[in-house]
């Protein structure tokens, strides 16, 4: 079976939530890769046996036999729950920063094309690839230097883009005058 729409979609959304200039954006981004694990895990596991409760817990979820998170992948998902947890109910004012939230969608996708192999390479839209590349830089798995790069590269092609928007003054033309 594929992957079900809603499953990119909602990973879509993440991904703009997480590169909007809204406040509190990794939060929010954080909280909802989490959900999307769930709802990744129990949709995957419904599709197998239809008889599947999908008012499980989130554990049950990552464990059910036709789902079976590989076990560091789900340590992972696991700790990520725990710091939603903590953020939702113990602590109102816990959060995360850009680096965790941008490795827990990496995280997220891999849930995904463990459910449903090679989602990322043949159902992704070219837009989401290409924003997964620059979350990926900016998580556990990212390169530090290339980093770098792209935000020198950014803020020169932004700067750039100012230039050009500047209205310019007109200056009298000496043939009408």
């Amino acid at each position: 079976m594929s992957t079900p729409p809603e499953i990119i979609d909602a990973l879509e959304s993440v991904l703009e939530i997480y590169f909007s200039g809204v406040r509190h954006r990794e939060r929010a981004a954080f909280i909802l890769c989490d959900n999307l694990v769930e709802m990744t895990c129990k949709t995957k596991a419904k599709q197998y046996n239809h008889r599947f409760d999908m008012s499980c817990n989130f554990h049950n979820a990552c464990t059910s036999p036709d789902v079976d998170l590989p076990p560091d992948l789900k340590v992972r998902v696991v700790g990520y729950r725990n710091t939603r947890n903590n953020m939702q109910h113990a602590s109102a004012a816990a959060t995360v920063d850009l680096h965790h939230c941008a490795t827990s969608m990496l995280d997220v996708v891999k849930v995904i094309d463990h459910c449903w192999t090679d989602t990322s390479t043949t159902r992704f839209p070219s837009r989401m690839k290409c924003a997964l590349r620059i979350a990926r830089l900016y998580s556990s798995e990212g390169d530090i230097s290339l980093r770098e790069v792209f935000e020198t590269r950014m803020q020169k092609k932004t700067l750039a883009n100012s230039e050009r928007k500047r209205p310019r003054h007109r200056t009298a033309n000496p043939a009408r005058a």
